[in-house]
């Protein structure tokens, strides 16, 4: 190796450690110039973290005491937030319920009406408390013509009552229901259930229906229902409710017994007309025969009579002919007439239904505007008059109208129909008095039979007037 190139190598090395020297020294510089800055820079960070940790503390003791301070405040708003979170829950429900109610309302209204048609049906009167204001009840269109099959009837509905609680389905719970762990006595008691409310119903209802009358009869009908809507509250923790064709059923036994307790009336009503009626033909039988005797007797005094006047007149002198043949005149006219009452009582007692009809009024007794319309079969039909106006009313009757029928039971039977709605005493049938103006009755008169009736339409109650007068 040479000498230049030794010079070389140490040049160059020479170079390098001078250079490396230089480097270092820069970088060694600018470590210690950083150095100071990094530690100007703790030193800051140190003392604005001092300030920051005193402001800290400050903020806490602040904080806590705001704290201490809104304990309250800071209560309500997690109730407030509660509260709220309950509301927005509360809202659903009440909207779900409200659909509920609005559909339970539909089907209430529905079910109302099913229900109103139902009774309808079974309801026997449209105006029934209407018709008792005015004491009078309209009679309905019966089932049955006997009362003897109303209480067939009603043994049937019964029967068929008894049938649905032997076959368990008089009233319905449901299987699944669970009372406790033990199956049998659930069993035991929901049949104990069953058993009550079927006891407790059929007694009341058989109290209820055995006191119907014609002003109870729509009462009674609610009343069941009621009931039975109050029996199966009762059993509504356990889901038992009447089976709808048993509460029909007793509708149907209710229904039955009301008409069954209005034809029975009829029926006695109807046989005391009728015994009335053969008294009354009897009497009046009796009365034809007093009258065919009477008659008689009369007719052969008469006749004997007559056989002694024209006697007298073949041995009569010419001065008394006149006397005697007008005696004869006479004797022959009283005996045609009692010839004629006879057969005329003969007459009435073989056609015991003609009679007359009356319509008189006792303006003094009863008032304006009242009229008494019966019959009467007796040959003078003024003497029943003359017996109604005895000493029981103060003043004598008026009389509009005496018609001659030949079936006179008919025509009052038909008069007292019409008049029905006008009766004064709606509970006495035997009481003939009635409201009504008089043109209705002589137009009744005319509807119903072809006979001319003579109405007087004026009322003279001479007495009666006589007495206002005196008074004033």
């Amino acid at each position: 190796m040479n000498i230049t190139t030794i010079l070389t190598i140490i040049t160059s090395f020479f170079i390098v450690i001078a250079i490396t020297y230089y480097l270092t020294t820069k970088s060694a510089n600018k470590k210690i110039s950083a150095y100071s800055s990094l530690k100007k820079a703790i030193d800051d960070s140190t003392e604005s973290l001092e300030h920051v940790t005193k402001q800290l503390g400050i903020a806490k003791a602040k904080l806590a005491e705001i704290d201490n301070e809104t304990k309250d405040l800071q209560l309500l708003k997690e109730n407030a937030d509660k509260i709220s979170s309950q509301l927005e829950s509360n809202l659903d429900k009440f909207k779900l319920l409200k659909q509920r109610a609005s559909e339970t309302s539909v089907y209430h209204k529905t079910q109302q009406t099913r229900l109103k048609q139902t009774l309808e049906k079974i309801d026997l009167y449209n105006h029934v408390e209407e018709l008792i204001d005015y004491g009078h009840v309209e009679m309905p269109e019966y089932l049955y013509e006997t009362s003897a099959r109303f209480t067939e009837e009603i043994k049937n509905v019964r029967q068929q009552q008894k049938e649905l609680i032997k076959d368990k389905v008089a009233v319905i719970c449901p299987s699944d229901i669970i009372i406790s762990d033990h199956k049998p006595l659930n069993k035991k008691i929901l049949n104990g259930q069953i058993k009550l409310m079927l006891s407790a119903f059929n007694i009341e209802c058989d109290l209820l229906i055995a006191k119907v009358t014609p002003s109870s009869f729509p009462r009674t009908l609610e009343r069941i229902e009621k009931l039975a809507n109050g029996l199966e509250k009762s059993a509504a923790t356990l889901s038992c409710g009447f089976n709808i064709k048993y509460i029909e059923l007793k509708y149907e036994e209710c229904k039955l017994q009301y008409q069954h307790k209005l034809k029975r009336q009829d029926e006695q009503e109807e046989q005391r007309l009728i015994r009335e009626q053969i008294r009354e033909e009897q009497k009046a039988i009796k009365e034809y025969e007093r009258a065919i005797a009477h008659a008689e007797k009369e007719e052969k005094m008469y006749r004997e009579m007559l056989q002694r006047a024209k006697k007298e007149l073949e041995k009569s002198s010419d001065e008394n002919k006149l006397i005697t043949e007008q005696r004869i005149k006479d004797l022959e006219l009283q005996l045609a007439n009692a010839e004629a009452t006879e057969a005329r009582a003969k007459s009435m007692a073989e056609q015991t239904r003609k009679g007359h009809v009356y319509v008189i009024s006792n303006i003094g007794s009863f008032g304006e505007g009242i009229y008494k319309i019966g019959l009467t079969r007796r040959l003078e039909p003024m003497d029943r008059v003359k017996e109604l106006g005895d000493a029981s009313v103060p003043f004598l009757f008026d009389v509009h109208a005496m018609i001659y029928t030949d079936d006179a039971p008919t025509l009052e039977k038909e008069l007292h129909k019409k008049f029905t709605q006008q009766r004064v005493n709606a509970v006495n049938m035997r009481k003939e008095f009635f409201k009504v103006d008089l043109s209705s009755v002589k137009d009744a008169v005319k509807d119903i039979t072809s006979v001319d009736a003579d109405f007087k339409m004026t009322a003279l109650a001479e007495d009666y007037y006589e007495t206002q007068r005196l008074q004033r």
